[in-house]
């Protein structure tokens, strides 16, 4: 798992890296395609993200759903609420903090992210992927074996078919379903949890005609985006494929760097923080852009100062801001629970 968090997070920073790059050609030529075709890798971090989220989440048994949101939205949704907060400062100082300006603030929170880093859609995805564990522990952990393989094909297929209908001119009415990362949620879990040899020998095969074909279609056609990225189905053929490699390449291993256990550690602050140090603190205080060296240069000194910062700047709020405001909620619970004292029944 930390070995995939930290394909996701370097996937992450080098896919925004190279989308800048990407600006300063003009569609159609082929440094743009080839940069598009390199961006498209990159993003498949989303889905990486979402899998190892659903991989860790799903196969846990016997953890009562009280238990589960009081454990686990410690855990995302106060350091999403703090980085959101941060960049709310960051770009608007200290007016939006003010009393009478809190209520829109908290308004800002509920509806969604923040303009100042529009890369939250997928942190506010995770989200409500969390809220949705529960009900599929349940629903996946009574499917047995013999039936979850043809269950995760069903699902499969449905986001195919939701993915390549329009292009019939065909409107399915499962767009709810199929668009709601719910799947590649599943999917992550089945990879990890329950496939065998010949699922994965199958995903591998996916992955790999997936990543031909989606080079072809930007390298031959034209208005492909909703067909190839986010959660379109040749898209999430090649992260499972990382997966499973990554899974095989990891088995048998009892040690891992120093570097891989932090940045797997720290990967979702690093998620939410990469944004800002991005345009901010390397692009306008340091100076460096995709043009310093030579687009390559550029866009691998970009990928490693960011990286870098992003990892510093997590373990400071972290361990500082976030620990700190954990720890007032945790006094709180505690003298709460001290106040109301839960009666002790005979079993």
């Amino acid at each position: 798992m930390d070995i995939l968090r930290l394909l996701a997070t370097v996937f992450v920073i080098c896919g925004h890296t190279v989308a800048l790059a990407r600006e300063f050609y003009c569609p159609g030529t082929a440094a743009f395609q080839i940069l598009e075709f390199v961006t498209w890798l990159f993003t498949l971090s989303n889905l990486l993200f979402i899998m190892i989220s659903g991989s860790l989440l799903l196969p846990v048994r016997g953890e009562r759903p009280l238990t589960f949101f009081r454990k686990r939205f410690a855990k995302i949704l106060l350091p999403l609420v703090v980085y959101y907060l941060l960049y709310i400062f960051a770009k608007q100082g200290i007016t939006p903090f003010y009393p009478a300006n809190l209520p829109a603030l908290l308004r800002r929170i509920l509806l969604g992210p923040p303009v100042e880093a529009p890369h939250f859609w997928l942190v506010y995805t995770i989200f409500w992927l969390y809220v949705l564990t529960p009900f599929l522990r349940y629903l996946l952990q009574n499917i047995p074996d013999s039936v979850m393989n043809g269950v995760m094909a069903a699902l499969l297929l449905l986001a195919a078919a939701d993915t390549y209908a329009p292009l019939f001119s065909v409107s399915l009415p499962v767009s709810g379903i199929a668009d709601s990362f719910v799947i590649v949620f599943v999917f992550g879990y089945y990879l990890t949890e329950r496939s065998g040899r010949t699922a994965e020998r199958l995903t591998l095969i996916a992955g790999i005609c997936s990543v031909l074909a989606t080079g072809t279609i930007i390298f031959t056609q034209g208005g492909y985006d909703d067909y190839i990225y986010n959660n379109a189905p040749t898209a999430v053929f090649a992260a499972g494929a990382i997966v499973v490699l990554t899974k095989r390449l990891a088995e048998g291993r009892v040690t891992e760097s120093l570097f891989t256990r932090l940045i797997g550690k720290y990967s979702f602050s690093i998620l939410m923080i990469h944004w800002g140090v991005l345009h901010v603190a390397v692009k306008k205080i340091l100076r460096v852009d995709v043009t310093s060296g030579g687009v390559i240069g550029g866009c691998l000194v970009m990928s490693v100062l960011t990286l870098v910062l992003s990892a510093a700047g997590a373990v400071l709020v972290d361990n500082t801001l976030v620990a700190a405001i954990r720890l007032v909620f945790s006094e709180i619970s505690q003298g709460i629970a001290r106040l109301f004292p839960s009666r002790n029944r005979k079993s």
